[in-house]
């Protein structure tokens, strides 16, 4: 089954990335189980978060809304002390009415400080098993290798999945909001993230790029190692297996108003 594209942006980047990639058609194994094609969409349009996240610290988290955009924000900087354990994302909001295999994924996210004085981060989390069991693709404005990278956290370790010697240009200068999209191909282990790389007529390659199959199923999420964030618009289309929490929350309400920045 191929993942279907309708009248969105996202749909056509996901069909163009999976023809290039050679990632088409993927299927849940048939030892795996069973699963269901999903599309997620969220705008975050109720007051608060809704029972359908959940957070590492609750308090931080809040929806916003400026220049008529709703966004799920990271507020402040964290004011709990450094666990003791490897370096990784500690802070961020799971998705936590699905866990997916294959996927595809596309999100509004905008670094919350001035990148030139203050470096900041977005991450996005996949293959989430628990708070020390998980995939992240990190995107911040230092210009190295271990801020840019997609990375693997594997109880006490954490490994960067870019090949050796692989230092990516800074992902985000500002503090304006950017589109990031996330290809996942379990059946492969492919990993591609793409920054504003969305042009039919001129289709940029990832700007990062990895494979692992490590995780099989997981939860999504969004966070940030900084601790200030936003993230809007996210959809999620990919197969869906039993969620890690039962939730009756409510999706936000799918907008037909026209995708932009």
């Amino acid at each position: 089954m191929r993942l279907t594209a309708q009248t969105t942006t996202t749909a056509l980047l996901i069909a163009s990335c999976l023809t290039r990639t050679g990632c088409q058609n993927p299927k849940p194994k048939p030892d795996a189980e069973p699963t269901v094609l999903v599309r997620v969409l969220e705008e975050f349009t109720l007051p608060e978060p809704g029972e359908a996240w959940t957070f590492r610290t609750a308090e931080r988290w809040q929806i916003a809304e400026k220049e008529n955009r709703r966004f799920l924000q990271m507020a402040g900087p964290s004011q709990r002390p450094v666990m003791p354990g490897v370096a990784h994302p500690r802070e961020y909001a799971i998705y936590n009415k699905y866990r997916f295999r294959s996927f595809s994924l596309s999100c509004r996210v905008r670094i919350d400080c001035d990148p030139a004085a203050d470096p900041g981060d977005v991450c996005i989390i996949f293959g989430w098993q628990d708070d020390d069991h998980f995939y992240y693709a990190q995107l911040s404005s230092l210009p190295n290798g271990a801020h840019n990278t997609i990375g693997r956290v594997d109880g006490e370790t954490t490994r960067s999945l870019l090949p050796p010697g692989r230092r990516p240009e800074p992902a985000i200068t500002d503090n304006q909001w950017h589109k990031v999209d996330v290809l996942r191909d379990a059946d492969t282990g492919t990993i591609e993230v793409y920054v504003d790389a969305y042009d039919p007529q001129r289709p940029k390659p990832p700007l990062l790029r990895a494979a692992d199959r490590t995780y099989q199923w997981g939860c999504i999420g969004l966070g940030s190692v900084a601790g200030r964030a936003g993230f809007a618009r996210l959809i999620i289309e990919g197969f869906s297996a039993t969620p890690l929490a039962e939730t009756n929350a409510p999706l936000s309400a799918v907008s037909s108003r026209k995708e932009d920045f």
